[in-house]
Order: C-alpha cells, then sequence, then structure tokens
C-alpha cells in the first residue's frame, strides 16, 4: 500500500542531505534504480521507499517498511542530482564491523567523496576484508560517496580508527609512498597485511611511515607527478591481492 509524501515529510527528508542531520538521525537518502537495486540484492531493507509514478515502477521484490509517492518538486528536494531519478529511498546508517583481516586497506584523510566512493567499489569487488578510515577522512554516507561506491558502504565492512591503531595490527602494514620506496610489483604479498593508502594532497603521514613494514610506489612515466589516489588503490589492491 502507498502512502502520499507530505510536504512536511518531505522537508525532513531534505535534510538528510546535510552531514549532521544524517548523523543526527542515523539515516541517509539514496537515489536511482541501479543504486537501490544494488543495495536489495545486497538484502539491505529501506526505511523508506519514494517513488513519483506507481505504475511505471515494480516494487514488490524490494525490501521496504513503506512506500511513499512524491510529486517531482518533492523529489528534487529530497534527492542531490539536478534531475532526480523517479525512485529514492530511505536507509538507516548500520556500520558493518571488521570480522576478517586477511587483506586490510587503511585510508588516511582521503577527503574526495568520488574517490573514497570509488574505493571502496574497487575493494568490494577484489575481496578486500575491510576498510579502516583514519578520522580526516570525508563521510562514507555522504550522497556522492554511496553513488561512487554502488551502494558498497553499506556492504563491505568498515571502521575508524586513529593513526596508532595501527601498532596494534599484526597485519603487515605497506604504505604507498614516493619517498624512499620500492616498486609495488616487486613486493611479495605478505600472508596476511594492511595496505595504507594516502591523502591526494598530502600522502601517507609521516606516522604511518615510520611504523610501514614496506613502502612502496607504482612507477609513473612521463611528468605526471603522481596518480589519482583512487585509481592507485586500484591498482595496489588488485597487484596485492593476486588477482
Amino acid at each position: 500500500m502507498y502512502n502520499e509524501l507530505s510536504n512536511n515529510h518531505a522537508k525532513e527528508l531534505a535534510k538528510l542531505q546535510q552531514k549532521k542531520f544524517r548523523t543526527l538521525n542515523r539515516k541517509t537518502i539514496v537515489e536511482g534504480v541501479r543504486l537501490i537495486d544494488q543495495l536489495n540484492d545486497y538484502g539491505i531493507s529501506f526505511d523508506e521507499l519514494i517513488i513519483t509514478n506507481s505504475d511505471q515502477i515494480n516494487t514488490s521484490h524490494y525490501f521496504a517498511k513503506q512506500i511513499s509517492i512524491a510529486n517531482r518538486d518533492q523529489m528534487k528536494k529530497i534527492t542531490e542530482t539536478i534531475t532526480p531519478q523517479n525512485i529514492a529511498a530511505v536507509i538507516e546508517i548500520k556500520p558493518v564491523p571488521i570480522e576478517q583481516t586477511q587483506f586490510l586497506l587503511y585510508l588516511d584523510g582521503i577527503s574526495d567523496p568520488g574517490n573514497m566512493g570509488t574505493i571502496f567499489r574497487t575493494a568490494t569487488a577484489a575481496g578486500v576484508s575491510g576498510i579502516i578510515l583514519s578520522p580526516n577522512c570525508c563521510e562514507i554516507y555522504n550522497p556522492k560517496v554511496i553513488r561512487a561506491s554502488l551502494g558498497s558502504v553499506f556492504h563491505l565492512p568498515s571502521e575508524t580508527h586513529e593513526h596508532n591503531w595501527l601498532k596494534s595490527i599484526k597485519n603487515t602494514i605497506i604504505a604507498t609512498t614516493l619517498e624512499d620506496s620500492t616498486n609495488i610489483f616487486k613486493l611479495e604479498r605478505p600472508a596476511s597485511l594492511i595496505l595504507v593508502i594516502g591523502s591526494e594532497a598530502f600522502g601517507v603521514s609521516q606516522d604511518i611511515l615510520q611504523i610501514a613494514e614496506h613502502k612502496v610506489n607504482i612507477p609513473i612515466q612521463g611528468n605526471i607527478e603522481s596518480i589519482n589516489a583512487a585509481v592507485a588503490a586500484g591498482i595496489a589492491i588488485y597487484h596485492l591481492i593476486g588477482k
């Protein structure tokens, strides 16, 4: 059974575009058929499914507590894209704790939402055990991160820890850096590892470099100063994971 979305409820949902309200309510908005279908395939249920035309969308296969019908103006308010699709969903923010630790990533200050989402998507596809975020990383439930990750931020285990946490883990620490480092393709993969990817602007922090067992680089030709963080993460992940 469908409910009509009230203007007051639409205003409340629109607030979820702001981080403070996502944090307060532990909810966020996702939009688009492809993303919502992927989340549904992960077995994730929606607090609310919002559509603009019930005659054009089959909602019977979605796990949704309730379904609301919005008009076009309301859909524009609650979504972030300039031309919103005719489906959106409210999803509860429930981080997935890390249980397996054979291959972990540590993201040190990744601030660009597109890079963050792409790293999550690549790590999920490669079979990485989980991602550790430094506290100064961007919020992973930002709608831009969610879209770039194709919803994998709700599926791949992740936690947030300060740099000191790395001293407590038994995994071999491999840090990517251009300074005093060796070619990553010459490195033999350890049995268990944590790969550190640094921020777009500053790279891996000195605190981490000092405790890393291996400092590696991806060879660069020409006059390019560096490789995009998400691209570098993808190359390093697939080399080290052996796929």
